[in-house]
């Protein structure tokens, strides 16, 4: 049996928003049956990097300033990880700068991914704190220059020597397949399906071979959440099994954030009433159910704004024209589980007032 193909990846770069920010330096340790490469390079951001950054990783302006953008990069960066286990400390934010980067490109990027945070979280829940630093700290771990790419990316794989070293290599093995999303995969269902769905907040619907709706879920992690479906340990009633047994198809839609996925949870349920759903009827909301705002707002949630007007949902737009033609459509009518979902939730999330009239 040959040893797993594995690509421990680290970056720096010039903030924490993939939409805004932009990559400085990557470093990738690929290790295979073939032994262990490395290979790191500095990136042009194409913007400057802020002072704090400069100072948090070394990486300064001069030093990016003759470095190739990510469009030269990207060939390399591919090959290198395709076909490999992407393996990133808090990977989210790893996986998610390079994919903004490939979809900038019109370039897909779907690999496999196994984030170390989450791994240790599960070997060692007796710990707290699975920051880069308290690993280095509590397995010892050699670090030459912390916060620059290829050594983060090494410490990855030094971690990953440790663990075997302290427990079987079969119980480290099935953390990571469900970690990373490994089910048996049913053969009836689209087999780029678990490459392809997102690691983000999301609401999918899942359809038999009618495409009669059977299912109406969301999840902070929409692939894990998807795949847990199909994983028999996790079936807990016959119900279960059948529906994984009756899906043939599952289309998804991402949501920015936990609202989001709230908001459109409730509008497929009333909209498809999906067969495998137990949907209670909510009561209505004590107290009062005026809207306490002068027209729609808007929830923003990572790149994507959910308007409501007069507790009622409108819908989710992610550009401007999107948004213009929310807000040009029919005024609201009240819906109270629009009301229950936000009524306490408002007021902790900054609103965008919005005005019809600028789409006249």
């Amino acid at each position: 049996m040959h040893p797993p193909r594995l690509a421990f990846v680290d970056l720096e770069t010039t903030g924490t928003t993939p939409r805004s920010d932009r990559i400085t330096e990557i470093g990738i340790v690929q290790v295979d049956a073939d032994g262990i490469r490395e290979w790191s390079s500095l990136v042009h951001p194409g913007r400057p990097i802020p002072p704090a950054i400069q100072s948090l990783t070394g990486i300064t302006d001069a030093m990016v300033a003759g470095a190739p953008p990510f469009a030269a990069l990207a060939d390399e960066i591919a090959r290198r990880l395709d076909g490999y286990l992407f393996v990133a400390h808090n990977a989210r934010f790893d996986h998610g700068f390079l994919r903004e980067e490939f979809d900038r490109l019109e370039r897909p990027f779907r690999p496999d991914v196994l984030c170390t945070v989450r791994l240790s979280r599960k070997l060692y829940p007796q710990y707290r704190s699975h920051s880069l630093d308290a690993l280095i700290a509590r397995h010892g771990l050699q670090v030459h220059a912390r916060h620059r790419a290829l050594d983060d990316a090494r410490l990855l794989w030094h971690f990953w020597r440790d663990i075997h070293r302290e427990f079987p290599a079969g119980r480290i093995s099935e953390l990571v397949d469900a970690l990373a999303g490994h089910v048996p995969w049913p053969d009836y269902l689209d087999p780029a399906l678990p490459r392809l769905l997102p690691d983000t907040h999301g609401v999918y619907v899942m359809r038999d071979v009618n495409s009669v709706p059977l299912y109406v879920g969301r999840g902070a992690r929409l692939r894990d959440k998807v795949l847990s479906h199909f994983q028999p340990g996790n079936w807990k009633s016959a119900k279960a099994r059948r529906l994984a047994e009756q899906v043939r198809s599952i289309e998804w839609q991402e949501t920015g954030g936990a609202i989001g996925a709230l908001l459109h949870e409730n509008r497929l349920l009333r909209a498809l009433s999906p067969l495998h759903n137990r949907r209670a009827r909510s009561p209505m909301p004590a107290g009062d159910t005026h809207w306490p705002y002068d027209g729609p707002v808007g929830i923003r949630e990572a790149r994507i704004i959910h308007v409501v007007e007069g507790w009622q949902f409108l819908g989710s737009a992610a550009d401007d024209q999107a948004l213009y033609d929310l807000l040009d459509g029919g005024r609201a009518e009240y819906d109270h589980e629009v009301h229950r979902i936000l009524r306490d939730r408002l007021a902790l999330v900054p609103l965008l007032q919005l005005d019809r009239r600028r789409t006249a």
